[in-house]
């Protein structure tokens, strides 16, 4: 048996230095990490460095959201920070990309409405195309709502009909979805409540559907992600001339399709892709995974888990059978290849949302946003990755919490922090029974 060094003394005396020496030693490692703590991205894996540049949008902690682009080396090539939060970024072509961006505002500068309504400051939703040589914003639909959380502009996505343009777009705070044409004028909405009953209890100002993305899947039928059902929807528009004469169902594709659904199918999603077959990749962010399900709702594959994945709330298929992934609490994007390894990663220094692979060249049928149709992973064999781990999970999510709180840097070292406040807790209780003090007691 080792012998423990005749200096840390006997029991109290033994016990108090060793926690003293436990918290040294965390502080120490938490004060590297916030040295090391990275102001821009880096790559960390490159086992397979992917050929083109990355667009990804970067919500953040603490309105240091913002649209980048990197190269595979994980430099910052172009970006554009004027908002608050960033949560989609799309290029359209060479040189233009659009962005959904949420800002607040402070109540002083609010429309009237917003200005006494019982919350701090609102938000100002922005959907802009962009010219990336100079982020000149060249076209932009924006509206006001009461507050930033659960109020923001998510998602948006750009059609056309008759060779006219249009944007469908997920309108949080209002729980609807609508789509306008380049006169701003809007061709068709959808309110949640056309559909589903609002829980008594909850106001129109309440989290209910959390409608966090949209896409058109071909001509008048929209998928829409209801995060807080747990559910994935179609929306079937009718034809019309206008919003009012447009009538439009729902088809649920998976999930219990009400709120607070609790499915184990899926849990709290974000950015669902449909594929080809009818398979739809969503990013299963509750569950700390990503998911490929089949038409008839099956998974089919699987990567994640607490350990390797925290909270990601966006998975693109790849051409080449790989998988990028927004790996959101973690504070990176990586590619996974079709062996079910991470083969890139690139640490972003704030919280991403989404992330869209560009393109290596602007031909016709071009472009970056969301998966590519195949392959699926059945047909490219590519195996599950990934393992869960409840201590990871939670861990993951105290730390992400805390960034919300602390600078993103700190956050990143909570669990040192705690070692070493439970350590000094610990010196300080056996260094007060060592020297024979009375311990404080409760009556």
């Amino acid at each position: 048996m080792t012998r423990l060094p005749d200096w840390l003394g006997t029991g109290s005396e033994r016990r108090a230095k060793l926690f003293a020496c436990l918290a040294v030693l965390s502080l120490a490692v938490t004060t590297v990490g916030v040295l090391a703590a990275p102001d821009q991205p880096r790559v960390t894996v490159n086992e397979e460095s992917p050929e083109n540049n990355t667009l990804v949008a970067l919500q953040g902690y603490k309105h240091e959201g913002k649209a980048v682009e990197l190269n595979p080396q994980g430099d910052i090539v172009w970006e554009y920070d004027d908002p608050h939060d960033v949560f989609d970024v799309e290029a359209l072509g060479p040189d233009r990309v659009q962005v959904s961006s949420a800002t607040e505002i402070s109540d002083a500068n609010c429309p009237e409405q917003y200005r006494n309504d019982g919350f701090s400051n609102c938000v100002r939703n922005s959907l802009a195309i962009l010219n990336q040589t100079n982020n000149e914003v060249v076209w932009e639909y924006a509206w006001f709502d009461a507050e930033l959380h659960e109020h923001e502009l998510h998602d948006s996505d750009h059609y056309t009909v008759a060779g006219e343009d249009r944007w469908v777009m997920v309108d949080m705070g209002n729980d609807r979805v609508f789509a306008v044409n380049r006169d701003k004028e809007i061709q068709w909405q959808w309110n949640a409540t056309d559909t589903y009953d609002r829980p008594d209890r909850m106001g129109p100002e309440s989290d209910w559907t959390h409608m966090n993305d949209v896409d058109r899947l071909r001509p008048g039928v929209f998928q829409v992600s209801l995060r807080n059902f747990d559910t994935v929807v179609e929306l079937h528009v009718e034809n019309g001339s206008g919003p009012i004469d447009r009538g439009v169902s729902v088809e649920p594709v998976v999930g219990p399709n009400q709120f607070d659904g609790n499915s184990d199918m899926l849990y709290e999603q974000h950015n669902p892709d449909r594929i080809a077959d009818d398979h739809l990749i969503v990013a299963d962010s509750e569950h700390d995974r990503v998911v490929e399900l089949n038409a008839s709702g099956d998974v089919v594959w699987e990567f994640g888990g607490g350990a390797t994945l925290k909270w990601p709330r966006d998975a693109d298929r790849q051409p080449n059978g790989h998988t990028l992934v927004a790996d959101s609490y973690n504070d990176r994007v990586v590619e996974v290849s079709d062996d079910g390894e991470i083969v890139w990663a690139v640490e972003t220094g704030a919280l991403p949302y989404e992330a869209d692979r560009l393109p290596a060249e602007w031909s016709d049928g071009a472009h970056a946003e969301g998966s590519s149709d195949r392959p699926t992973a059945t047909e490219a064999n590519i195996p599950d990755g990934g393992q869960d781990s409840l201590l990871h999970r939670y861990f993951g999510f105290a730390v992400a919490i805390s960034k919300y709180v602390l600078p993103a840097w700190v956050g990143n070292q909570v669990p040192w922090l705690a070692v070493a406040v439970v350590s000094l807790l610990g010196a300080l209780i056996e260094g007060v029974r060592w020297r024979g003090l009375p311990i404080p007691r409760r009556g």
